[in-house]
């Protein structure tokens, strides 16, 4: 069941910019389901072409990582 806070944060997610959208990847500030947000907000710049799969499937290897979030928007954007 998807409780108010969740729904809220979903949508919060949304409506961040493509880079703070990595950044909440990258520092753990999502739930489970909230993936579809995060790619949705990285996808209002249109230069990102690839999957959301790819993305999510790169921002959690930038996460062992360590990346940077400027660093996984230029990669996203060196794939695309």
């Amino acid at each position: 069941m998807t409780t108010a806070a969740n729904r809220e944060r979903f949508e919060h997610l949304r409506s961040l910019t493509p880079l703070e959208a990595i950044k909440a990847m990258l520092e753990g500030d999502f739930g489970i389901g909230d993936q579809p947000a995060i790619a949705e907000a990285i996808r209002k710049d249109k230069r990102i072409k690839i999957s959301d799969d790819e993305i999510i499937s790169f921002l959690r290897e930038a996460l062992l990582e360590g990346d940077t979030p400027q660093k996984c928007f230029d990669e996203l954007l060196m794939r695309s």
